[in-house]
């Protein structure tokens, strides 16, 4: 009997989520199914839902992302965007009696407390206080629309329209992402919405000085006007490390454990994380850091030129460009900054070159512009760089110019060019290439 309840117990018991790599995971638009990148270029995480978009809006690896899923206190990026879009931080918050009861996670306000929506926000997002969200959806909501008699809802509604605003599917029914308790409702969002709902929110400098904060003591006035401080504990536990310059958490029983993080790195800018459906704290920010890391590692330094040849003036050969006062001449070509790199994403695809040259004539000097090369990754523009002149080269004199124009009438008779062609003779190395050197 002993050991039925055991063995009843063990497959009761949830399976641990484990990390792994799925084919269907898709990076840069095209699933593993497809791509087949060796297991050291695939991210290993657990998270049910996750996505990487850059500040640009590429988006760079998803996974489960367009589905729609609880995300508990992620809500809250809603609730501080609608809070921010409607009202100064100097605007006054008071906490009524549902804020105070409304329980869970909480910044330890209480009935009749009053503060700024600066304040309000920083217990909002630092603790992930409940009681915060509820204040200022009823604070904020009545600035919203003073005639109504339903602030909270008018609060709600505009989280929604917002949602709608940016293109997202999801739903919000209340400020906080509570979905169980009392709670339950048709409440939804997906990694690439809070991807999206995040993306815009750091576009608001309020915002980022908020969520990067580490001032984490509220001054708040009391009912009696006295006035006293909490200390609120920050749930971002990545906050400052790594790059991490922000972000939000959330979890129910649910949602799971969840977070949505902004990095910034010198090598690759900024980026946005998000992890849905994580089996515990300690996992969301490790798949969290494992997305960042993958995205890191996988910049590179992409040269601008590479070429095995070298011009006249010693520098590498860019290209040779027709001089149209010639048949049979052409002109050494290139960079004008010969050590120029670009920041790519290794695992984005092959680099084409475009190559725009000037019709040269006249008399020609060594650094006269010459044109452009333009790099391209993935249809997106990643370098472009300005050509020049390698060499001098005079231009006809009253003689050789009669006869460059016996040359060209004797190539027309027989078919041949009319002047020597230009031609591209640097090349473009596979990103993995460069990748693997590092």
């Amino acid at each position: 009997m002993a050991a039925l309840l055991c063995a009843l117990c063990i497959t009761a018991m949830p399976a641990v989520a484990l990390a792994d790599q799925p084919d269907t995971d898709i990076v840069c638009g095209t699933a593993e199914s497809e791509r087949q990148d060796a297991a050291a270029d695939r991210p290993d995480i657990s998270a049910l839902h996750a996505i990487v978009v850059g500040k640009d809006g590429t988006v760079y690896y998803e996974r489960a992302a367009d589905e729609q899923v609880k995300i508990a206190s992620i809500t809250k990026v809603m609730t501080a965007i609608v809070a921010l879009d409607n009202a100064p931080l100097d605007t006054t918050i008071t906490v009524d009696h549902a804020a105070a009861t409304v329980g869970q996670s909480s910044a330890d306000l209480k009935e009749g407390d009053t503060m700024t929506l600066e304040t309000a926000l920083r217990a909002l997002l630092i603790p992930s206080g409940n009681d915060a969200g509820m204040a200022i959806a009823r604070s904020v909501g009545a600035i919203i629309d003073p005639s109504s008699d339903d602030p909270y809802g008018t609060f709600i509604d505009a989280m929604n329209k917002k949602a709608q605003e940016l293109g997202m599917d999801s739903k919000f029914t209340n400020p906080h992402g509570l979905d169980f308790d009392g709670w339950e409702g048709d409440m939804h969002s997906s990694a690439r919405d809070v991807a999206t709902m995040f993306s815009y929110a750091m576009r608001n400098d309020d915002f980022r000085a908020l969520t990067s904060s580490t001032d984490n003591v509220a001054h708040v006035t009391g009912a009696d006007g006295t006035k006293r401080e909490i200390t609120m504990v920050e749930r971002n536990k990545i906050l400052g490390t790594n790059g991490n310059i922000g972000g939000k958490t959330g979890g129910t029983y649910e949602a799971l454990q969840c977070f949505v993080g902004a990095f910034s790195r010198e090598n690759g800018g900024e980026i946005y994380t998000v992890v849905l459906g994580c089996d515990g704290d300690e996992v969301r920010f490790a798949d969290t850091l494992t997305l960042a890391n993958w995205y890191y590692d996988h910049i590179v330094d992409y040269p601008a030129v590479t070429s095995n040849m070298t011009a006249a003036d010693g520098q590498l050969l860019v290209a040779r460009a027709t001089d149209s006062d010639w048949t049979d001449k052409t002109i050494d070509v290139t960079a004008e900054d010969p050590t120029q790199t670009a920041q790519i994403f290794s695992l984005a695809g092959e680099v084409k070159q475009k190559l725009d040259l000037k019709t040269l004539s006249g008399d020609i000097k060594r650094g006269d512009d010459a044109g452009t090369l333009t790099l391209v990754q993935d249809g997106h523009t990643v370098a472009t760089v300005k050509l020049v002149c390698a060499q001098d080269q005079a231009a006809p004199n009253p003689l050789e110019w009669c006869l460059v124009q016996l040359d060209r009438l004797f190539r027309l008779v027989t078919g041949q060019p009319q002047q020597a062609e230009s031609s591209l003779v640097a090349t473009a190395p596979s990103p993995l290439e460069i990748d693997g050197t590092k």
